[in-house]
């Protein structure tokens, strides 16, 4: 039984520390497409204050960068 309850409680432990450096990985990879296009952040500002539709925004970000629809649409809602 102590077995048992040893390896529950080592598996919770594993999946709170992959999760923790999932959402880690995350927003360092959000971080750097800001830090690495700046311009970029600033056209999607000035779309974003000119009511341009989110999916107008999201597709320039995506002809801008080559990234997919999600991580596109993830990036513009970061910046909102």
């Amino acid at each position: 039984m102590t077995t048992q309850l040893s390896l529950l409680i080592i598996t919770l432990c594993a999946v709170i520390i992959i999760s923790v450096l999932l959402s880690k990985i995350k927003k360092s990879s959000q971080t750097k497409l800001s830090t690495i296009n700046p311009e970029l952040t600033l056209e999607v500002q000035n779309m974003i204050k000119s009511n341009t539709s989110n999916t107008k925004i999201i597709k320039h970000v995506r002809e801008k960068t080559g990234l997919g629809l999600v991580e596109a649409k993830e990036y513009v809602d970061n910046i909102k």
